[in-house]
């Protein structure tokens, strides 16, 4: 496994665990609410994800490889 590789393994599991714990907190709690925590979470992941594939296109792009 390469750098490349691990990088996008590690944005997707992000991604994944940021989509269970939302499903997880919204069926979990009464009226359908999400706590502050658990956006703050989503949005750390997504952001986190975002920043790994924005640089990994980038640098390829810079490079040349397709």
């Amino acid at each position: 496994m390469n750098r490349d590789s691990a990088a996008v393994i590690s944005a997707l599991a992000m991604i994944l665990s940021g989509i269970v714990l939302v499903f997880c907190a919204f069926f979990r709690s009464g009226d359908g609410s999400l706590g502050d925590s658990v956006l703050w979470y989503m949005g750390e992941a997504l952001l986190y994800a975002g920043s790994v594939f924005g640089l990994k296109s980038y640098i390829d792009y810079r490079i040349g490889r397709k």
